[in-house]
């Protein structure tokens, strides 16, 4: 009975341990959730989101082919990041809506 009594109050050192060794590596903190049924836990580890950090990437990819022509069309930035239509479209609104970049005179003929 000695030696369960000792593990069970480890079990909340190790979870401390982990959150901060966490913590200091700068990782987002695990979720834990207790089942309501039995005793039983689930710690769920949340990756780092490096989609972000690609996305950034992407969008001052396409800042700089843009710079380098401002009346470049989006099937031509299509061609040299090899994205696709939809892709550029989206990276696009998202410049527009964040205030990078914005659109001058109509569609068809603007820039």
């Amino acid at each position: 009975m000695d030696s369960r009594m000792n593990k069970v109050e480890r079990i909340g050192f190790g979870i401390k341990r982990m959150k901060e060794a966490m913590q200091k590596e700068n990782l987002r903190t695990p979720e834990i959730q207790v089942s309501e049924l039995n005793s039983f836990f689930t710690i769920i580890f949340k990756r780092p989101f490096t989609a972000q950090v690609n996305t950034e990437k992407t969008m001052e990819k396409i800042l700089i082919i843009i710079k380098d022509n401002l009346k470049i069309t989006q099937n031509e930035i299509s061609e040299k990041t090899g994205l696709t239509r939809k892709g550029i479209e989206w990276n696009l609104q998202q410049l527009k809506e964040k205030g990078i970049i914005k659109r001058i005179v109509p569609d068809k003929w603007g820039h």
